[in-house]
C-alpha cells in the first residue's frame, strides 16, 4: 500500500521527494513499515532530517490511516495523563464499548522517547495490552540517538526495541541526499507562495545552485524555513539568490571585466540589476558620488537617493562634500 499524491502531501508534505538513492530506500522502507503492520516502529535521525514525516508516511501505508495520528512528546509534563487517556479509548474501542470507533488513535507518535520516563513507557505497554488480537493503535517512537545507543537507557527501553524488532528507520540527513535539494526548494517555494498569496515564477537557477553548495546542519527543515524567508523577500517574479540570507553574496549578474556584467535572465531581478551596476559606477569612480552620476547618467541628487534606498552609502568616498565642490 503506497500512499497517493494527497495523501504523500499530508502524511510527508513532500519532504520524502526526490531521486536519491538514500530517499529512495527510506521511502521504500517506510512503505513497507507501515503496510506490515508493525505493532512499535522505532525511528531515529538527525534534528530537522524529517522523522516525524516518516511517521506520518507509515501511518497513510497502514491498514489504520483512517483513524487519527496522534502525537505526544516526552517532555511534555502532562504526557502520562494523555497516556492514560488513550489507554481508556483504546481499551473501550477493544471491547466494543466506543460510542465512536473513527475517533481511536490508528498510530500514536512519541518523540523523544528516549527521555521518557518508565511510568510513561509502562503506559506504552498498556496501550500494546488493552488492544487484544487486533492491532488498534501502533506505536511510533521517534529519537535523534539510535536504537543502539538507547537501549542501555533502562529495561522498558530495551524491551519496546525488542518490541519493535526490525522495524528500526533510520533517517538520512539532508547532506546524504543533496540531489533532492532542488527539488525539496521547488516544493517549499510553491508552498510558501501560496501560504502568503505571493505570486512567483519559482526560483532562480543561480539561487538553487547556492542551496544546492550550503551545509545545511539544520537539515530539511533548515531549508523549508530558509525558502519561506526567500519567498517573504523576494520582490520579483523569480525568488534570487538576493532573497537568500546567509549563503554569499554571488549575484547571478556577473563581472566579466572591470566595466562589463552579464545578466543572466531567468534569475536576475531589476533590483538586482540595479544594485550591481550602482556598485559597479562606484567602483569605476573610486567612491566619487558626481563620477559614478555621470557614468549612470542620472544626477548625483538621484543618485544619492538611490544610494540611501539601497543601503550603499558605505560606497561613498568620505569627503564626496569637497569632491562635490570641485567638480
Amino acid at each position: 500500500m503506497v500512499p497517493g499524491r494527497s495523501g504523500l502531501a499530508e502524511a510527508a508534505e513532500s519532504w520524502l521527494a526526490g531521486q536519491s538513492v538514500a530517499i529512495e530506500r527510506l521511502r521504500s522502507r517506510a512503505t513497507h513499515v507501515g503496510s506490515e503492520g508493525s505493532a512499535v516502529v522505532a525511528i531515529h535521525g538527525d534534528a530537522g532530517a524529517g522523522k516525524l514525516r516518516v511517521a506520518q508516511w507509515i501511518h497513510r501505508c497502514s491498514s489504520r490511516s483512517g483513524n487519527p495520528l496522534l502525537v505526544l512528546d516526552s517532555d511534555d509534563p502532562t504526557l502520562k495523563s494523555q497516556l492514560d487517556r488513550v489507554i481508556r479509548v483504546i481499551a473501550a474501542r477493544a471491547r466494543g464499548l466506543s460510542s465512536n470507533p473513527a475517533r481511536t488513535p490508528g498510530t500514536l507518535v512519541l518523540r523523544n522517547w528516549d527521555r521518557a520516563e518508565e511510568p510513561a513507557l509502562a503506559r506504552l505497554f498498556e496501550i500494546l495490552g488493552c488492544q487484544g488480537v487486533e492491532l488498534v493503535c501502533a506505536l511510533v517512537l521517534i529519537s535523534k540517538r539510535s536504537a543502539d545507543q538507547i537501549r542501555g537507557s533502562s529495561t522498558l527501553h530495551a524491551q519496546l526495541l525488542a518490541r519493535a524488532g526490525g522495524s528500526v528507520v533510520s533517517v538520512p540527513a539532508l547532506r546524504h541526499r543533496g540531489i533532492d535539494i532542488q527539488e525539496l526548494a521547488r516544493h517549499f517555494a510553491n508552498e510558501a507562495a501560496r501560504r502568503y498569496d505571493k505570486s512567483i515564477r519559482g526560483i532562480s537557477p543561480q539561487a538553487l545552485s547556492k542551496l544546492e553548495a550550503h551545509d545545511f546542519p539544520g537539515n530539511v527543515r533548515e531549508l523549508q524555513v530558509m525558502v519561506e524567508q526567500a519567498v517573504l523577500r523576494s520582490t520579483g517574479d523569480w525568488v534570487t539568490g538576493e532573497s537568500f540570507w546567509g549563503l554569499g553574496e554571488d549575484s547571478p549578474l556577473a563581472a566579466t571585466e572591470e566595466s562589463e556584467l552579464v545578466i543572466r535572465l531567468p534569475g536576475s531581478s531589476l533590483r538586482e540589476i540595479e544594485i550591481q551596476a550602482l556598485r559597479l559606477a562606484l567602483k569605476l569612480a573610486g567612491g566619487r558620488v558626481v563620477r559614478a552620476s555621470e557614468l549612470l547618467g542620472i544626477t548625483r541628487h538621484a543618485l544619492r537617493r538611490k544610494l540611501e534606498k539601497f543601503g550603499l552609502n558605505d560606497l561613498r568616498v568620505t569627503n564626496e562634500s569637497s569632491t562635490s565642490t570641485t567638480a
